[in-house]
């Protein structure tokens, strides 16, 4: 849980030996390059194209062969076509399947026929349409011979014979479209196409076994490719090439060891206080599922703090309280269970995600039981799990206060961690004073809904209260106090900040979602067991169908939106709410100039 400290590396080496230096650099893979000379140079279409489509296509068949380097040899350009080929005669059989399938579906009101030859009926054609119900009074005005063939619920059938395609004055109706061929035809396309389709997928198969080959490959033409941009990134000095990048501070002493016998000078410095670092985070896989939500949404600036552990905590915290089930909480286990052997080896942003994924089901489960619902079933007083129940989400009272605690709790921390940052700096104090701010205001109200009647004048949080605005309209403001012109600024600055009153306010209250989203998914659960006892003991026969079917449906349902609004206001309120006050400026990602494939950071 921390933004790595950097050190700003200037290299110096021979231009003669720019090249091989670059190259030993990449290999060192720990340096975020900073551009002195800007010059964009754009992928080739053979590595942004072709082998990686190729490369993508293959990773994702069903069935692969193990990996492998083929014994075989072969042009990577010979493989990459076939490759390719494949794709593309797959893609046109899936659509043609499809296109049969609709065929079929059209066609199967009119009945399996074949369209007669134009001798069989004097050069006159058969045209087809498809009459909607409510304009059947209409075919007594076409003149041209027709007949119905089959009806619905919702259509007409019709047959027309004609020479040429009838205008709307004379059938006023529009024309189906099914094709030339008929059911059984199309009965015998499709069999082609299904067996031509079983042949393609077992020939990309056997060409997964090009997967490693390809994507060495690839990284070799990647690699290449920034090592190019980077040449045309530093600095030439004639003689000498100036090269500048970003080294995160534990790996100084793997630099050193790289520098030790190559023809190069550096020197390390620590960044100033003009200058942007990029941000990288360091967080441990156990607990980076945070650190995905942070990468994804805003990355905070080099000299802010790192939100993810206790994002990690707090969205745990909050699905758990939105989805506040025990028995829906297993069942999203047990579909983690089912996925887990592939987020394992997948990658490590999967497997960060399989571990959030891990929390959000054990505090999940964990509340769930501490309110008493599993399928929202009540377990009876004295039994085991009743011992458990100590939260009530029928006390409308206490799950607001409840809810709204948890916000206020959540911002007063990311003021905190604000003034943390800026400690050194007078501003620090109007976190400070926030937090007083917020925290106050929140026992005030707890003693205001606790008491009969309520001195305000003589409450102790009303002073906290006071104090907090005093801080927040002296040190809101950044700047030097020389002139009175420069005071009255200040507090004017503090005047402003005074704005964000009723945005606290209207954040704190944001946490209501908490409690309200909560209850609703835990309404709707009794409300679908009712429902389903209902109908069982309403219908004598197949009663226990109907049991069933509302039981399993209402559950899915409402299982499907808790998990949504889970995901969605869990995350709305960390990086919306929570961002806003806690985490000041924004960042840029490091980015590692390495090898692919040896990289020893999991920057891309």
């Amino acid at each position: 849980m921390s933004i790595a400290a950097l050190k700003k590396l200037t290299l110096i080496a021979e231009a003669s030996e720019k090249r091989a230096i670059l190259e030993q650099f990449q290999s060192f893979g720990l340096a975020h390059v900073i551009p002195l000379v800007e010059e964009k140079l754009e992928l080739s279409p053979d590595v942004a194209g072709g082998v990686r489509e190729a490369l993508n296509y293959l990773n994702s068949a069903p069935n692969k062969r193990r990996i492998q380097l083929p014994v075989e040899s072969m042009p990577l350009k010979d493989v990459t076509e076939q490759v390719l080929k494949n794709k593309i005669a797959r893609e046109d059989t899936v659509d043609q399947i499809d296109l049969i399938r609709t065929r079929r579906r059209q066609l199967l009101q009119w009945g399996d026929f074949e369209f007669p030859p134009l001798e069989a009926l004097d050069q006159h054609r058969i045209w087809l349409y498809q009459v909607p119900l409510s304009k059947e009074p209409s075919l007594k005005e076409v003149e041209l011979p027709w007949k119905v063939i089959n009806r619905d619920h919702k259509n007409i059938y019709l047959v027309v014979v004609a020479k040429e395609e009838p205008n709307v004055e004379q059938v006023p109706f529009i024309r189906a479209h099914v094709g030339p061929n008929s059911l059984s035809r199309l009965a015998e396309l499709k069999e082609e196409a299904l067996v031509q389709l079983e042949n393609l997928n077992a020939e990309r198969g056997a060409l997964t076994r090009w997967i490693l080959t390809l994507r060495l490959s690839l990284n070799e033409a990647i690699n290449k490719h920034e090592l190019t941009s980077t040449e045309h990134r530093v600095l030439d000095l004639g003689d000498f090439f100036v090269l500048q990048s970003w080294v995160p501070e534990d790996s100084i002493e793997t630099l050193e060891a790289w520098a030790k016998d190559l023809p190069v000078v550096y020197q390390l410095d620590s960044p100033v206080t003009d200058e942007l670092p990029p941000t990288l985070l360091k967080n441990s896989d156990a607990l980076g599922g945070g650190e995905e939500a942070v990468s994804f949404f805003q990355l905070p600036g080099y000299r802010s703090w790192d939100p993810s552990t206790l994002i990690f905590f707090s969205f745990s915290l909050f699905f758990s309280m939105i989805m506040a089930d025990a028995g829906y909480a297993l069942a999203l286990g047990g579909i983690l269970m089912a996925a887990w052997p592939k987020l394992t080896r997948t990658s490590v942003t999967s497997i960060r995600i399989r571990n959030m994924w891990l929390a959000l089901v054990a505090s999940a489960f964990v509340y769930g039981v501490v309110v008493g619902s599993y399928f929202g079933i009540t377990p009876p007083d004295g039994s085991i799990l009743s011992v458990f129940h100590v939260i009530d989400m029928n006390d409308f009272s206490s799950m607001m206060k409840l809810s709204i605690g948890a916000g206020v709790l959540h911002l007063v921390i990311a003021n905190t961690m604000v003034a943390w940052v800026q400690r050194n700096a007078w501003v620090a104090l109007s976190s400070i004073g926030w937090v007083m701010t917020i925290a106050g205001s929140f026992f005030l109200w707890l003693g205001y809904m606790q008491a009969d009647e309520f001195d305000l004048s003589g409450a102790f949080s009303l002073r906290i209260i006071v104090m907090g605005i005093v801080l927040i309209l002296l040190f809101s403001g950044v700047r030097k106090i020389n002139t009175g012109k420069d005071l009255f600024l200040q507090v004017f600055d503090g005047v402003s900040a005074l704005y964000g009153l009723s945005k606290a306010f209207g954040d704190v209250l944001s946490y209501m979602r908490l409690f309200a989203l909560g209850l609703s998914s835990a309404s709707l659960a009794v409300t679908f067991n009712s429902l389903a006892i209902e109908a069982r003991d309403s219908v004598s026969a197949g009663g226990f169908i109907l049991f069933a079917l509302i039981i399993l449906l209402g559950h899915g349902l409402n299982f499907a939106l808790g998990i949504m609004s889970g995901v969605i206001h869990g995350l709305r309120l960390n990086l919306l709410e929570f961002y806003n006050w806690g985490v000041k400026g924004e960042g840029y990602p490091f980015k590692a100039f390495k090898k692919r494939g040896e990289s020893k950071w999991n920057n891309s």
